[in-house]
């Protein structure tokens, strides 16, 4: 019966870490995409869409946040790192602050969209239309 939870705490740590992996590329990549095409539809001057994007695009990144964190905390519960570090506190008698894996993840999905950023800009992207004035 232990195996069995083992196995299914391994399959289920793998679960949330692949949920974070890809909600961390959509960090970086979706909601500016998101913010910004939502932007397009919803102004038609262009500094309005500049300026809201600017505003936005950090603003809807702060509101996605809290979801990383606990997506963050629910690897280390489920894999049993918060109990283990639980146990260990009472033992030693002093706190240690246990990170996961979301800061490694961040800075790799933030280099995943900067390559692809290059890429699209450098490669795919056509000349920008001409604003008329």
């Amino acid at each position: 019966m232990a195996a069995r939870s083992v196995i299914a705490d391994r399959i289920a740590g793998a679960f949330v870490l692949l949920v974070l992996g890809a909600c961390c590329l959509v960090f970086w990549i979706g909601i500016p995409l998101l913010v910004l095409w939502g932007l397009s539809k919803a102004t038609d001057s262009a500094t309005t869409h500049f300026v809201a994007g600017l505003l936005g695009v950090p603003i809807a990144m702060a509101a996605f946040s809290p979801v990383l964190f606990w997506l963050n905390h629910l690897y280390l519960r489920v894999t049993g790192v918060i109990d283990r570090l639980i146990e260990d506190e009472e033992e030693a008698d002093w706190r240690r602050r246990v990170r996961g894996p979301l800061e490694p993840m961040m800075f790799i999905s933030l280099v995943v969209a900067i390559v692809a950023l290059s890429i699209w800009f450098f490669f795919i992207a056509k000349d920008p239309p001409r604003q008329i004035i």
